[in-house]
């Protein structure tokens, strides 16, 4: 059977975010990690890593985000400490984060993914603000709550139903590392015309591996996870210029500002997600359609890149 190990406090940022906080190696330092199902494996932001004196050994290798695809450096057999828990033989890549920084207002030290997700059973409780680690073996879902059976590798990969004009089904990386509801491939929305023609799109910017991308917000009917239906959904369209969603194997990716609303259990070893909805199942989404993008850098509010043919444009 799994045995518990630790339980963690985390802190939520917008649109569900997840940052968890623990040390690196003998560091003193308590430093904030993202939590993020749509990472292939652990990261370590450049900065934080001049900081801590730390020498990465370049590579060849690469990673791939919304906005690019670059050569990443890595620090080899590193451990992280957690309260009550001690990872080992972790290999951290090393990347630019300080646009994340700038947007959630918090320090990003880092990323943990398919690393450390991938070697536990590891409890999401959004009512507590708590991530519980369990070890691998049997464990019981609770009641009330609904089973999916994603796609498992290094990436997570949801089949789902959304609709607007007309329902279609498409599989969507399954990132609880996006602060946003969905994102969809223009390829995708295109190709299946299931969004209304006439419906409005607004401009508008948004962040992740690789920098600053220009997206399109608009609102779909409904987005459908298992037996839990979700209406008037804000959702955002990208040009794929990476090939991030791999169309026509997905469409797009599901984000935690959706995946909050549930407590998520996530069972790598056996291929389960379980999901149970929380206090905040019946929240309204919360967006802005402004087209303007907030910053928090060296305590002040400032006002980054404006959207061209957005409101906040037209407004000056």
């Amino acid at each position: 059977p799994s045995r518990f190990i630790t339980s963690i406090p985390f802190i939520q940022l917008t649109g569900g975010i997840i940052i968890l906080q623990a040390k690196f190696e003998n560091f003193p330092d308590t430093l904030n990690f993202v939590l993020d199902t749509g990472s292939s494996g652990i990261s370590l932001d450049s900065t934080t890593a001049d900081y801590l004196g730390m020498v990465p050994e370049p590579t060849e290798k690469t990673i791939r985000g919304i906005a690019g695809i670059r050569k990443v450096s890595f620090l080899y057999n590193r451990k992280l400490h957690f309260t009550g828990l001690t990872v080992d033989s972790l290999n951290f890549h090393i990347n630019d984060y300080s646009i994340l920084t700038a947007v959630y207002g918090e320090r990003i030290d880092g990323i943990i993914g398919y690393s450390i997700l991938s070697r536990y059973i590891v409890k999401i409780d959004y009512d507590s603000v708590k991530v519980a680690f369990f070890s691998r073996g049997t464990i019981r879902y609770p009641r009330g709550g609904y089973l999916l059976k994603p796609y498992f590798g290094q990436l997570v990969s949801q089949p789902m139903r959304v609709r607007d004009v007309k329902p279609v089904s498409s599989n969507f990386l399954f990132d609880i590392g996006a602060g946003l509801c969905m994102l969809f491939s223009r390829e995708f929305v295109d190709d299946s015309s299931f969004i209304d023609k006439k419906r409005r799109r607004w401009p508008k910017e948004g962040e992740g591996l690789g920098g600053k991308i220009d997206m399109e917000l608009t609102v779909i009917k409904e987005v459908k996870i298992g037996p839990y239906k979700f209406r008037k959904v804000p959702v955002f369209i990208f040009n794929d210029d990476y090939n991030v969603t791999s169309y026509p194997n997905m469409g797009g990716l599901l984000g935690n500002d959706i995946m909050r609303r549930f407590n998520v259990i996530l069972n790598y070893a056996r291929g389960d997600i379980h999901i149970t909805p929380n206090g905040h199942f019946n929240e309204m989404f919360d967006y802005s359609y402004a087209g303007m993008e907030l910053y928090l850098v060296n305590g002040k509010i400032i006002i980054g890149d404006v959207a061209t043919g957005s409101p906040a444009e037209a407004a000056g």
